[in-house]
């Protein structure tokens, strides 16, 4: 205590020369009992929690005698993880979430008489970056945070993959960087042959600057799976290929960004499954006006989307976008393919860590006929509140 001290040099118990070392000694003892442990210094923690409410109806007008009613779900979405630097380009990472074992959702609806809920891993890998390149394994982020530029309409941005990425992003020409992705996720390991279950991924991918304010991305790539269970899926019959390799996706993709004003992005994919030799292809296109990041700040965007039947592996789409049935599956609301229709998104930060976000589906199943049994019409909107720490 620096008074005391005075104090006591004023009255001649002690001098100032000793006032000074003892003032030294009690900063050191300080500094030493303060420090931070090392692992604290090196680890980065962050999570959000996310509170919907969600409607999807059918819009036909017999919808609640035809076996399709409304309906009308609260959930929330809990997320929580870090990151640790150990040095020399290693990273170690991990990430708790809420929901179940849906690879591409981890929402947990509010129901079940209020039982506790389960929490999953959804996140475990370590990472190594240098000289361009970055390695991940284990159960990596989602494809669009590590180095893949694909659109998560094919890909949901809720799917953390189990296996190995390795990205190279040091190729420049002008103002052009190349970047090249490649990837195996591991599917399923069978016990009883052989036939194990992958996912190869790959993609060239380039930002070039046209200007100060305008920046055009481009993308190719897809990918290939491997393995005898990648036709059990609801919409796709391409059971029956000989090599195993059920899809082999191709998908282009494009985006033009200008940052004037609140900025706009305008986007679109074009997407083929050259395995199947019916409903193979799909496409997307897009615009995106600001950008909410921080306080006060919004977007928008409105896209449009048709994925045929066997253009994408639907049980790795979007798990937002879907329709109703038809035929034997009327009744039942699918996600992932054999859809078309719009998406309307809009989002608002009420302050740097807490966002309003707001999303509209109008979708049809692109075998409906517009009758009672095969409607054309579904409906599908959610309001979300984000808290981010």
């Amino acid at each position: 205590n620096a008074a005391l001290l005075k104090k006591l040099v004023e009255k001649g118990v002690i001098t100032e020369g000793e006032a000074a070392v003892l003032a030294e000694e009690a900063n050191n003892e300080w500094n030493d009992a303060a420090a931070l442990p090392s692992w604290v210094n090196s680890m980065t923690l962050k999570g959000d929690l996310r509170l919907r409410y969600e409607q999807k109806q059918n819009g036909d007008a017999h919808a609640e005698t035809d076996g399709r009613p409304a309906r009308h779900r609260f959930r929330y979405r809990f997320r929580f993880g870090g990151t640790a630097d150990l040095g020399n380009g290693w990273k170690a990472g991990f990430r708790l979430a809420s929901g179940g074992t849906n690879p591409n959702s981890t929402n947990t609806t509010m129901d079940d008489h209020q039982q506790n809920d389960d929490i999953y891993i959804d996140q475990a890998y370590a990472s190594w970056s240098g000289n361009g390149f970055t390695v991940y394994g284990g159960k990596m982020p989602s494809q669009d945070k590590t180095g893949f530029k694909f659109s998560k309409a094919i890909l949901d941005g809720d799917i953390t993959p189990e296996g190995l990425q390795v990205h190279y992003n040091d190729i420049e020409f002008g103002s052009t960087t190349v970047g090249i992705n490649t990837g195996v996720w591991i599917q399923d390991e069978n016990k009883d042959d052989s036939n194990d279950e992958y996912l190869y991924l790959y993609q060239i991918a380039s930002s070039t600057s046209l200007s100060d304010t305008m920046k055009l991305d481009l993308a190719w790539g897809g990918y290939t799976s491997q393995g005898g269970q990648f036709d059990d899926t609801i919409h796709s019959d391409n059971a029956g290929n000989d090599s195993g390799e059920n899809f082999s996706i191709s998908s282009l993709d494009a985006a033009l960004s200008i940052k004037q004003g609140p900025g706009v992005k305008l986007y679109g994919s074009l997407i083929e499954n050259h395995a199947a030799d019916t409903a193979a292809d799909g496409l997307l296109y897009g615009v995106k006006f600001g950008s909410a990041k921080k306080a006060g700040q919004w977007e928008a965007s409105i896209e449009y989307r048709e994925l045929e039947a066997n253009s994408v592996y639907d049980d790795y789409s979007d798990s937002d976008f879907g329709a109703y049935g038809t035929g034997s599956n009327a009744g039942q609301y699918y996600n992932g393919t054999d859809a078309e229709g719009f998406v309307l998104k809009a989002k608002y930060n009420l302050y740097d860590n807490v966002q309003l976000g707001f999303a509209w589906f109008r979708t049809e199943n692109n075998d409906a006929d517009g009758s009672a049994e095969n409607p054309n019409e579904n409906d599908r909107v959610q309001a979300d509140i984000v808290f981010k720490f």
